[in-house]
């Protein structure tokens, strides 16, 4: 097959969760990693050009902080002929390690909007020691209209932010966890563990943070899940 006077037949969606031995990859590793484990399940994977040789082409979604586990991560898979969902997902689960879970293939069209693009919304349950924190508190803090954040020297030279519009929501789970839906858009974002601060009034070290879900809104403004 000439490659380049074609185009992928089929596109696969992977969800797929990240477990804690690889909490603390790269974005950059997780995408090489998926590479090879599409080129390990002996599909007819569509081509890319990468350096000097070829890989299967594929699209991720959006990257996770660092040190974050998920069970929301995608990646598109082009294929150069048609393939069923449950052979993609047979062959691919053959060629994944104990460091991801594969949890679904779907197919899509080719040309569906990217992930990335599609997202809005993310929901994480942040861990930690959040004993000091009530429901009333957290009701408190989604009344209010603004709430100042200061970004850390590193991340905006110091500059001082509005975070009330990124939290998006907010639910006390325990003493030791906490759910939040953050604004997702380039440029304006904030960490889980920083949103967590701000509503807590002081700085929040996690124990463990976990990416649940992407959202994207609908022309009603409605969130609705990927």
């Amino acid at each position: 097959m000439n490659f380049m006077d074609n185009a992928p037949r089929s596109r696969m969606r992977i969800r797929f969760a990240r477990l804690a031995p690889a909490g603390n990859m790269s974005h950059l590793e997780q995408i090489r990693v998926f590479r090879d484990i599409a080129a390990a399940s002996g599909l007819d994977c569509w081509p890319a050009k990468l350096g000097s040789g070829l890989v299967p082409k594929m699209a991720f979604g959006p990257a996770l902080p660092t040190g974050c586990e998920s069970l929301c991560e995608y990646a598109d898979l082009y294929l150069a002929q048609s393939c069923k969902e449950e052979t993609a997902m047979a062959r691919l689960s053959s060629a994944v390690d104990g460091r991801f879970a594969l949890l679904s293939v779907k197919r899509v069209p080719v040309y569906f909007p990217s992930i990335e693009s599609s997202v809005n919304a993310v929901r994480y349950l942040v861990e930690a020691d959040l004993n000091d924190l009530s429901r009333e508190r957290v009701d408190a803090f989604l009344a209010r209209e603004s709430a100042p954040y200061t970004k850390p020297a590193a991340e905006g030279a110091g500059e001082t932010i509005d975070a009330r519009p990124l939290i998006l929501g907010a639910e006390l789970i325990s003493a030791g966890s906490v759910r939040l839906v953050l604004k997702f858009e380039p440029g304006k974002n904030i960490k889980p563990a920083d949103a967590a601060g701000v509503i807590t009034g002081r700085a929040v070290e996690p124990v463990r943070t976990v990416r649940e879900e992407l959202y994207w809104r609908d022309s009603a403004g409605r969130l609705e899940i990927i």
